[in-house]
């Protein structure tokens, strides 16, 4: 499996089944166009109708889905504090070579114990440190509760050549101090590390 960060909060997931395209911006391909023809873009927010029209797959919201051998699960988090707003921010769990990688999203306020059991625990967490309504203490008890082996946050600025002031405050609060930053993370589930490991991404060049 690969993971990808495409700039701004755009990820991909590309396995050996099918790719997965969470938060694309901009218009979105049809489907004649992917060069893997079983591509799924997934939406952390707004309905189908808000997203740009196109004949390829595209899912916005909870649910389970099952498509061309990618199972992917959304679960509803709070995309701000419950007591003021219904909005929701669905994290995407994705199945695919014996791994399970959930996209973060930005929630906007903790998860529930249910969100939290719902999505169970992850081999990979993939977050977005540019686009996050939580904290980094807050973001580091949602790490906690998720248990991954692999912590993916993107937000490196490959020109300035250190992360983004966002990044570095979750990198600190995580305690990790040095680290080589990539364009790509290439993972199997027999190469997953004992001890929690963290890859930091940065933009892949066009």
């Amino acid at each position: 499996m690969e993971i990808r960060w495409l700039g701004n909060s755009t990820f991909e997931v590309r396995s050996s089944v099918g790719v997965v395209v969470v938060d694309h911006q901009g218009d979105i391909p049809n489907a004649s166009e992917l060069e893997d023809e079983n591509t799924v873009f997934v939406y952390s927010k707004g309905e189908r109708s808000s997203h740009p029209a196109s004949d390829s797959q595209v899912l916005s919201g909870p649910g389970e889905y099952e498509i061309g051998g990618l199972s992917v699960r959304g679960v509803a988090t709070p995309a701000d504090d419950p007591a003021i707003s219904k909005d929701i921010n669905t994290v995407y769990i994705v199945d695919a070579d014996g791994l399970q990688v959930a996209t973060l999203g930005n929630p906007g306020y903790q998860p529930s114990a249910q969100s939290v059991q719902q999505i169970s625990k992850v081999d990979i967490l993939v977050i977005n440190t540019e686009s996050q309504g939580l904290e980094p203490d807050e973001m580091s008890a949602v790490i906690r509760n998720l248990e991954p082996k692999m912590i993916v946050p993107s937000g490196y600025d490959a020109e300035a050549g250190k992360p983004s002031a966002s990044m570095q405050r979750l990198l600190t609060e995580l305690g990790v101090k040095e680290f080589e930053a990539t364009s790509k993370l290439t993972v199997s589930k027999s190469g997953l590390p004992d001890e929690r490991a963290v890859v930091v991404l940065q933009q892949r060049e066009s």
